[in-house]
């Protein structure tokens, strides 16, 4: 997961008549939560409105996925905002954790839920079944659609496994290979939602998506970079390419993207992105580029954000931590909406 700056709320500043009454005048004023929303009480597992809650979560923490949610049907736009409010959840635990033992409380409490909720017994599973809003829509989620506990399971072993390496692989490969599983989660694991596993086009869909999720592994390695070395003084370029460039952790610490041989590293790293985007291009030729059947379309927008960013790097000279990159690109939108529309990867 990478961490992204947010707009602030738009303020707004009325001025007032001094009129004089009997009585003193009642201002209007909006509610500060919708109606149907006022009336929600709260447990200690959080809000009863499980929905809500996992919208909330994503629009703050993951707004990409929180802007591609809109192009999910609605019915099944609850359960991938409760699948990614999910990675969200374990995200946080690896990120705002420093006891190894207090983290592995929390992935324990994951896991037990899982359990219960793929419970042989759907009567007795669902009654015990943690009240915790993300719990909560997964259970639902679990009922009505044929997603595979393994992929949740694997979003947890490996936050857990990734919590005690260090930041730097020892090659891009060994990276891949170490984190693409939280990637090919969120979306191997979503795909049957909008498509029946034994559907003709799962098998070359499925191939698809490998290729995407190596692209989103590589992304968020670049992005994560400068927020590693602005909150823990670390940098996770892998080392065989540390060593290639002559990269000096102390170097980039100090000046960031004028750090000899940055630049050309990154512009690697990006490259091996973009190489797998264009190789899952090319397995579309016979559908002249389109996702058939269009029900899968949604899942593949995850791929969007990724591409714009890669572009945006290669428009800044492969500069990550230029203050741009670090904005709400107000471009996304619509091109989600494009891509969407021409059903295209």
């Amino acid at each position: 997961m990478t961490t992204i700056r947010y707009l602030g709320p738009i303020l707004r500043s009325s001025s007032t008549r001094s009129i004089h009454l009997a009585k003193p005048a009642v201002l209007r004023s909006y509610a500060s939560s919708s109606k149907t929303s006022s009336s929600t009480t709260t447990t200690q597992g959080g809000p009863q409105a499980p929905l809500e809650y996992c919208s909330s979560l994503v629009q703050r923490l993951d707004p990409e996925a929180w802007l591609c949610s809109y192009f999910w049907p609605k019915r099944e736009r609850s359960w991938f905002l409760a699948y990614r409010a999910f990675n969200i959840e374990l995200h946080l635990i690896s990120t705002t954790i420093s006891q190894p033992g207090l983290a592995a409380i929390r992935f324990q409490f994951w896991r037990d839920a899982l359990k219960t909720i793929y419970s042989s017994d759907p009567q007795s599973s669902t009654s015990a079944i943690p009240q915790h809003p993300v719990a909560v829509l997964l259970g639902d989620m679990k009922r009505n659609r044929p997603i595979q506990k393994y992929y949740l399971s694997q979003l947890i072993d490996t936050r857990a496994k990734t919590l005690s390496l260090p930041p730097s692989s020892s090659s891009l490969e060994t990276h891949i290979n170490t984190y693409s599983p939280i990637s090919n989660s969120l979306l191997l694991g979503t795909l049957p939602l909008v498509l029946p596993p034994k559907h003709e086009a799962t098998s070359d869909l499925s191939h698809n998506l490998s290729h995407l999720s190596t692209l989103l592994t590589v992304v968020s390695l670049l992005r994560n970079l400068p927020v590693l070395v602005a909150s823990k003084k670390q940098i996770n370029i892998p080392n065989s390419i540390s060593e290639k460039y002559n990269l000096i952790e102390e170097d980039i610490l100090r000046n960031g993207s004028q750090a000899k041989g940055l630049k050309d590293a990154c512009y690697e790293i990006g490259t091996r992105g973009m190489d797998e985007l264009i190789t899952s291009r090319s397995h579309l030729k016979k559908s002249n580029g389109k996702i058939l059947p269009q029900s899968a379309m949604p899942v593949f927008l995850s791929a969007v954000p990724a591409e714009n960013y890669l572009k945006r790097l290669e428009s800044l000279d492969f500069d990550v931590f230029h203050p741009d990159l670090q904005k709400h690109d107000w471009k996304l939108a619509p091109k989600i909406w494009w891509k969407y529309q021409s059903g295209k990867l």
